[in-house]
């Protein structure tokens, strides 16, 4: 079966999780995605230790979102590795970069230098801010783009410091939407054999993501604060947010109050249910159903509330995630062999396509593993090929 993006080759100079998060989508649905990466070292990611470990020398940061990709290592500041780009891209469809705004450009990588050699090439760049503006040379990071957007400040108790979530969730929908909007420009391509460059931006997302509050907030001209007793979000009422029972922890999200009270044992939340009551009281509702939940177990309060549709769901930490039957029916953890790391779980495919699945055909590449196969398809010999790598140009 002919895989949806069979015959697409994308360039992929991107780092972190922005970028090679959103080309592993590409990869998945059959593009090749030819990671270009330093010398020796790889790309930056490949050190990074998850709570101070790493997997025989390999981050699994990098191993969760790099498969289905060739390696090509290539000191980019020298002549010679611009000349193989230039190759490279004569046939690619879609470049993709996440360096600070003007470095590619510097180096004669950029979009004007690229669609020279081909037209109709798309250039899909990442930032943390966008090319341009105030914010141009800051650097661009998930915690200080959730701080600088309004993100944290709304997270968290009244009196909490504001909390930043604990995954990098600004930089993985940037990475859906560099792969949203390299789709938008390939289907252009097709339409009218232009390219074009596209601009994503950390910053750009953050806000984007805050679209339903930042409305309320420009046309009610209200300002929230932050609940002092937990409800989960400073905009919601009561009883949203997430509660201990006897055993563990589970969350009740928007749900009528006089439901929640005849289920619980707490008639007077009748009295509170209106949108405005809920809101204006919320903390003091959440003490009240706090205190009924904590005195039974997750299991029992789920099962009564879920036979009133009432919308619950237990916490659950990874290890429940492991033993989860929608995680299982949905096979979205998969095992797969890296030659170092050895046999390792990763997270799957998370899209289900009827006539065009995903596949993992490859894992995650060492550095540089495909160097020597793509250079020999651009016609290099094993001499030149040699030369260049005694020469740390590859």
């Amino acid at each position: 079966m002919m895989m949806a993006l069979e015959g697409v080759r994308v360039l992929d100079f991107t780092q972190m999780m922005l970028g090679p998060w959103g080309t592993q989508f590409l990869g998945d649905m059959g593009a090749e995605v030819i990671k270009i990466e330093r010398p020796k070292v790889g790309e930056w990611e490949r050190g990074l230790a998850a709570m101070g470990e790493l997997l025989n020398g390999t981050s699994p940061f990098f191993l969760a979102m790099n498969r289905n990709k060739k390696s090509l290592t290539l000191d980019l500041k020298d002549p010679r590795a611009k000349v193989i780009i230039y190759e490279l891209a004569k046939t690619a469809d879609l470049v993709t970069e996440n360096f600070r705004p003007g470095v590619l450009a510097r180096l004669g990588l950029g979009y004007e230098d690229l669609k020279k050699i081909n037209p109709s090439i798309v250039y899909v760049a990442g930032s943390g801010y966008g090319p341009d503006g105030p914010y141009v040379s800051r650097p661009g990071q998930d915690l200080l783009i959730q701080s600088l957007s309004g993100i944290a400040a709304q997270t968290g108790r009244g009196d909490d410091v504001p909390t930043p979530t604990a995954t990098s969730f600004v930089d993985a929908s940037t990475a859906l939407l560099l792969a949203f909007s390299a789709m938008v420009g390939l289907f252009h391509k097709a339409r009218t054999g232009q390219g074009q460059r596209i601009d994503v931006s950390l910053f750009s997302t953050a806000i984007a993501l805050q679209c339903q509050e930042l409305t309320a907030f420009m046309t009610l001209n209200l300002h929230w604060e932050r609940s002092q007793t937990g409800i989960g979000a400073p905009w919601l009422s009561a009883p949203f947010g997430i509660y201990r029972t006897q055993d563990g922890y589970m969350a009740l999200s928007m749900a009528s109050l006089a439901v929640v009270g005849e289920i619980v044992g707490l008639p007077i939340l009748a009295d509170y249910d209106t949108p405005k009551l809920a809101y204006e009281h919320r903390d003091t509702i959440r003490p009240m159903i706090q205190g009924k939940l904590v005195t039974d177990t997750t299991d029992h309060w789920l099962d009564k509330l879920l036979a009133r549709d009432v919308w619950c769901a237990k916490v659950q930490d990874f290890d429940d995630l492991l033993t989860d039957p929608q995680v299982a029916h949905n096979e979205l953890l998969q095992t797969i062999y890296h030659p170092e790391a050895g046999e390792i779980r990763v997270v799957g495919i998370p899209v289900k396509f009827s006539e065009t699945p995903g596949t993992i055909r490859l894992a995650p590449p060492r550095v540089g593993e495909h160097t020597e196969q793509i250079l020999t398809d651009l016609g290099y010999t094993p001499e030149q090929i040699q030369s260049l790598r005694a020469e740390g140009v590859i």
